[in-house]
């Protein structure tokens, strides 16, 4: 008897009994939770800042839902031509609930893929039966459960799309293998679900055609001639889905306008060649370097764009080998599918959930995703298990059964291992981006990324300069590396040369308004004021409501002691951008200085709404309550600040000098000296008050 008939006995005669179910269930739990358990804590990372962190739909309180339903899923409108176009609402929508409860996201996310490892069992055991019924599924299940593949999707944040979609495809596969009881209620179910799924990510479009898939197989309609086969499949039921998963996709095209998003050529080299037959010779050879990616996961990246695969423009390149032995491999799966369906039907269960990211029908933003394998990787890992078990079938030598039996433990234990080495460097983005250096070396924006957190966050300007410096010899058009690189110039104080940088930025994209703005600040710092303006003006003609040139023009009038055109410019920012708390701080500080203290306290309040935390805020709101000799109120603020900032100096200088004014000297000398050592270098108004005190004093006492 084949494998593939001795697999397909009539499910409804299979009942697996509750103690089975639990000890594999808990089989299961552990295998993920030894994973990725050890990695559930770490910061936001790479795209988890953007998606999350940045964007005012996540992040804001009360809830925005026209903001969460009208914009991208990187929380930029739609309509707006720089829109990602990526529409993930109900995704976006989980994140804010979550990050406003304070909730673990990485936790929900393991638990995602317990859930669809669990799913995944439950359905196979459903489908496969036979002597091979709890083998191949089990081993199929805890193949998923352990690739190291999976780790960008469980560990990275953002990938929840992925992990919702994995989810409602599984449950859709479930009521597919039950449609025999509830016919009409489980396709409308389906349809729904397809529907909801969209809304959590695009390529839930395919679920309708996944459960055609699923059953063609369970009802074992390949055994029959291709005739008929065609006319099985030709029902109403698969007809209905069809338009549907039709409808649903011209509803997305819709909602973008039926606009295609404008990818940068570094993100997909591919998309972009010139050549016909570069496109499609590279774009063929992705699919085998995806397959090498699960076959052989110990070497992966969190990027990989730009030269990290080189086109292939020759129909003699040798790279075209695995690309090759793929389509034959292909090839004999379909040919002989009557025989050895199981192996076509793993295909399938690769191939469809693919296809809205293979780049066949729509350009994508990127070359690799190792996110977008999660589901395919369902289809690889139930192909690995029947080729394994095909195997123990086939060999007679007990030594050699042994051999594969010890080759499938030290696999399971490697990729144990590598979950658990490649899921720590997804809790930070220096381990994370350092790690690609090994992968993608030629890959620029590593470089880029790596500099760019050494001279944001470590402020370690020597390896920030040396990885730009990287980044635009691997790609001189870079223009991203060439303003950051520029503005690494200014703030060293090197003026001409990130002048230089900027221009030779805005000279390769003369739209990016970014760029722009970032001349008008440097062109400010030298005082050019005029050049400054025309700089920023030309920032506003791209990017009309950009909050942050308003802010940057307010502190350039501000520098020329033009406080009323300041004060408009920020209160404009805060008004596009009420994030900007930097805006809301210079608002305060100015206000404070013009003795408009009422006003101050008004901007405040409203400030802490959506700032509640913001100790510079709060500071500069206890300063005015000081000088209205609301002392009480203010010596709170000061002190909910430094509860927070032990050796915030200035809030102990402030603090020492509110003290000094209500006449509590002994108070006021203790802050002082409190300011004096969290910071001696800075805190001169400290040591000038201090030493004025002790003088005061001691000139009292002679008295």
């Amino acid at each position: 008897m084949s494998l593939t008939r001795e697999m397909f006995i009539n499910f409804k005669n299979y009942d697996d009994n509750i103690l089975t179910k639990s000890v594999t269930t808990l089989y299961l739990i552990a295998l993920s939770i030894l994973c990725y358990g050890h990695a559930l804590d770490g910061t936001f990372v790479f795209d988890d800042r953007v998606a999350i962190v940045e964007n005012l739909a996540v992040t804001q309180l009360p809830t925005n839902y026209t903001a969460i339903f009208y914009n991208d899923f990187w929380g930029t409108p739609l309509a707006n031509n720089n829109s990602h176009k990526s529409y993930r609402p109900l995704t976006t929508l989980m994140f804010h609930y979550e990050y406003n409860f304070g909730w673990n996201m990485k936790r929900l996310n393991l638990g995602l893929h317990i859930l669809n490892t669990v799913l995944l069992w439950r359905m196979l055991v459903r489908l496969e039966f036979g002597s091979y019924r709890r083998r191949l599924s089990l081993l199929t299940a805890s193949l998923f459960a352990v690739h190291p593949v999976h780790v960008e999707a469980v560990s990275g944040i953002v990938s929840r799309a992925d992990l919702m979609f994995a989810l409602i495809y599984l449950i859709s596969m479930m009521i597919t293998i039950n449609y025999y009881k509830t016919k009409y209620l489980c396709s409308l179910t389906v349809l729904l679900l397809s529907a909801v799924g969209v809304l959590f990510k695009e390529t839930s479009v395919c679920i309708p055609l996944a459960c055609i898939a699923l059953e063609y197989t369970r009802r074992q309609w390949f055994k029959l001639t291709a005739i008929q086969q065609c006319k099985k499949l030709l029902n109403a039921r698969s007809i209905i889905y069809i338009i549907c998963m039709i409808l649903l996709i011209t509803w997305r095209f819709w909602l973008n306008n039926f606009q295609t998003p404008n990818f940068q050529q570094a993100d997909n080299p591919i998309a972009h060649a010139d050549s016909l037959k570069t496109r499609t010779l590279s774009q063929n050879y992705l699919y085998a370097k995806n397959i090498y990616i699960l076959l052989d996961p110990s070497q992966l990246s969190f990027d990989w764009a730009f030269e990290c695969i080189p086109l292939v423009k020759s129909i003699w390149d040798i790279r075209l080998l695995p690309v090759l032995t793929l389509y034959m491999f292909v090839f004999y799966a379909v040919t002989y599918h009557r025989k050895n369906f199981l192996v076509t039907f793993s295909l399938g269960l690769c191939v469809i959930p693919y296809l809205p990211a293979a780049g066949i029908f729509l350009q994508v933003g990127f070359v690799i995703a190792e996110r977008v394998l999660y589901v395919p990787s369902m289809g690889f890992s139930f192909c690995v298990a029947i080729g394994y078990l095909k195997l123990l079938t086939v060999t007679q030598l007990r030594t050699l059964k042994n051999t594969f039996k010890i080759s499938l433990a030290m696999l399971m234990i490697f990729h144990i291992l590598r979950c658990r080495e490649r899921a720590v460097e997804w809790l930070v983005e220096e381990t994370l981006f350092t790690s690609a250096l090994s992968v993608c070396r030629n890959n620029a924006k590593v470089h880029y990324n790596i500099a760019r957190l050494a001279q944001n966050d470590a402020k370690n300007y020597s390896k920030a300069f040396y990885h730009y410096h990287e980044a635009i010899k691997l790609y001189p058009r870079y223009e991203a590396a060439l303003m950051n690189l520029g503005n690494l110039y200014r703030e060293i104080g090197n003026l001409n040369a990130a002048e230089k940088y900027l221009q030779k930025a805005i000279k390769i994209a003369p739209n990016f308004a970014t760029a722009w703005m970032n001349l008008g600040i440097v062109q400010a710092t030298a005082r050019h004021q005029e050049k400054a303006l025309v700089s920023y003006q030309t920032a506003l003609f791209y990017r009309p409501n950009y909050a942050n040139v308003f802010y940057n023009m307010g502190n350039m009038y501000v520098e020329g002691k033009q406080y009323d055109k300041a004060l408009r410019f920020w209160k404009h920012a805060v008004l596009l951008k009420p994030q900007l708390a930097k805006a809301y701080q210079n608002i305060l500080t100015a206000l404070d200085a013009l003795s408009r203290f009422e006003e101050a306290l008004n901007v405040s309040e409203e400030a802490l709404k959506l700032h509640r935390d913001n100790s510079a805020i709060l500071l500069v709101r206890a300063n005015v309550l000081g000088k209205l000799t609301r002392y009480e109120e203010a010596e709170t603020l000061y002190k909910l600040i430094i509860a927070k900032e032990p050796f915030n100096y200035l809030c102990h200088t402030n603090l020492g000098v509110l003290y000094h004014r209500w006449n509590k000297l002994p108070l006021a000398m203790v802050q002082y000296r409190r300011a004096i050592t969290s910071d001696p270098r800075k805190a001169i108004t400290a040591k000038e008050n201090l030493s004025k005190l002790i003088s005061k004093l001691s000139n009292a006492g002679d008295n």
